[in-house]
Order: structure tokens, then sequence, then C-alpha cells
């Protein structure tokens, strides 16, 4: 079998069969065809795993890796191992992708003779889907000194590209200066801390403003829901981005950015987190652990900036909250914003 072009990288984990097979379905009609799928069975109890083999039996170019339960990174690193292609691609395995989607990316990276392929993205709500926008300049080649300014817009929430996946990325690029996942992060923004090591030795990048990627938003996924031990992996994440940020050749420009980015997180993890109606936990314990949660250092210096810029008005009033400690308006924030998604 001929040396496939790009290698998809899919960390499969208690998928709903519907998402599931969209995404593998969305992968195996691309029209790039010479491309090798790469579903990672990440322990999941439920039927995944066998979802996964039936495909396999179907379309040679699917290979199903079965391991344990490591999380999301474990995931992304297994199949980095076992990849052969020139290019690398990760799609969550709730997502799925456009059909002309690798074979754009891939002549554009090959042509432009550039390490990093971006494009754009939307958020699919069921009946209705959003484009992301981006800062970006479609088809302009970003040089060295161009991807130190991406690196920045890493910690622009705004800009959306600090995900691992809407990226095809030369293989040789990660392993070459062994840029991967780190495991012990597991999930939250492993995405961020991933993409700023990728981006600090990149040195080419070009972006097409399609949106190729889809994110499927599922109100039980881990990022919209309450999950105490994954406010703590968010947190650990940014401890770690910070560590990164002081060595950085691009201090510079990426210190002041650090706050501004965390500041969103701290928001997020009050609204979709224990303030989520989802949380089926007592007000006042609510109110309890989300206030020790501000009492981590690295969130309260994070409160202190003035660096607010490209936050809007919904997040700047939730912040204004926070801040005065009125809790009991965040946790009624929470309850139309679920009842807004609901609706759409």
């Amino acid at each position: 079998m001929e040396k496939p072009l790009v290698s998809i990288i899919v960390p499969v984990y208690k998928v709903p069969e519907q998402y599931l097979r969209k995404c593998i379905e969305s992968l195996i009609n691309q029209t790039l065809q010479n491309i090798e799928i790469l579903l990672v069975d990440d322990g999941s109890p439920d039927d995944c795993g066998e979802i996964c083999d039936t495909y396999a039996k179907k379309d040679e170019r699917i290979k199903v890796l079965h391991k344990e339960n490591g999380g999301l990174s474990s995931a992304r690193n297994y199949g980095c191992k076992y990849a052969t292609g020139k290019w690398v691609m990760f799609v969550d395995g709730d997502d799925w992708i456009d059909p002309a989607m690798c074979k754009d990316m891939y002549y554009t990276g090959q042509e432009n003779n550039v390490q990093l392929v971006m494009c754009g993205m939307s958020k699919d709500y069921g009946r209705t889907s959003v484009n992301y926008k981006y800062p970006l300049k479609e088809n302009s080649i970003y040089d060295k000194e161009g991807c130190k300014w991406l690196q920045q817009q890493l910690l622009v929430f705004t800009s959306n590209i600090a995900v691992a996946y809407a990226k095809l990325i030369n293989r040789n690029l990660l392993i070459e200066n062994q840029i991967f996942h780190d495991e012990i992060l597991r999930q939250g923004a492993e995405g961020l801390e991933f993409n700023l090591r990728l981006f600090e030795k990149l040195e080419s990048a070009i972006f097409i403003n399609k949106p190729f990627y889809h994110y499927i938003y599922n109100d039980n996924s881990i990022s919209a829901s309450h999950n105490e031990e994954n406010h703590e992996f968010v947190i650990r994440c940014f401890e770690k981005i910070k560590k990164f940020i002081d060595s950085s050749e691009n201090r510079e420009r990426l210190v002041p950015w650090f706050d501004n980015r965390l500041l969103y997180v701290i928001i997020t993890t009050a609204i979709s987190g224990y303030f989520n109606p989802s949380n089926i936990e007592p007000y006042k314990d609510k109110k309890r652990k989300y206030k020790a949660y501000l009492q981590k250092k690295i969130v309260q210096d994070a409160l202190k900036t003035t660096n607010t810029k490209g936050i809007g008005k919904q997040r700047k009033i939730v912040l204004f909250l926070i801040k005065h400690h009125m809790f009991f308006a965040i946790d009624m924030l929470g309850k139309v914003r679920k009842f807004q998604k609901e609706r759409r």
C-alpha cells in the first residue's frame, strides 16, 4: 500500500454513537484518498471500540488502536506514535470534517512549502451553526517572525486558533522537536499548551478561511459541564503555560496576554462549571467551592489584570459579578444561558 499523505488521528472515548459514526464517515469520504485514519480507542467502556473495528473491516485505510484509558493527550500521542503520513491532523471523535478538508489543506501545504496549514471552523448546535471569525490573513504565508505573532494570537481568545484540530501539521516538525501533548495535563487547556510549544518552533504557516472543521457543541461534554477534576486540570495547564512563557523567546509578546486568556477560563468555570444548571449541588456548596477556586494564586493574579481587551459585554458583566462575589446573580445567569441554548 502506498505511503499515506495525511494521517488523521482520532481519540475515541465515550463518544455518542451518532457522532462517532458521522465523524468516521466524514473521514472515509475525503476527496483525498491516500490517507490513513487512526482511531484511538482510549479504553472506552462502551461500544465505541467495536464500532471502530467494524469500520476498519470495511476500509483498509482505517487502523484501530486499542489502549488503556489515559486521557485525550495520551490518545493523541498514541496515534502520533503509529502515524506514517507526511502530515498529521487531529480530529475529535464527536466532530466531523468537510470532504475537501484533507485535499485542500494538503495541496496548500505542499505548494506553499509551509510547516503548518490552518483552516476555519464552524460550531454546530444541531439546528444551527456559526462560523468562527479569525484575525488571520487568508492565503498569506507567515514567516518565522509572523509565526511569533501567531503564537501571541494563541492567547487571544477571539483569535480561535488555540486548538489541536483544524490544523495540518508537518509530522517531521513534531518528531524532530519532540512536540507532543503533555499527558499529565490530560484534558483542559492541553491544546493551548501544545500549540504554544509548537509555534515556538514554527517557521512557516498559512491559513485557509474555509470552515472545513465542524465542532459539535454538546451540553454533556467535559468542557461544557461541571467537573471539578477538569477545573483542576485546566489550572495545571495554565500553571505550566506560565512557566513556559517565562522562558520563551517570545516572552514580551506573550506575557501581556496570559492573564487576559485566563480571565476567560475563570468566567467559563463559573457559568459552565460551578453555576451550571446541570450542577445539582445546593447553591451554598457551589458558592463555597467557587470561592475556594478563586483563592488560587494564579486566579487572583489574573483577576488583577487591566487587560480586558476582546472580552465581550456579557463576559464583562460576569467578571464584575465574580470580582464582587455576587454569586447568586451568576447562578441566575447560568440558568438564563441554558434556556437560550435550548432554543437554538
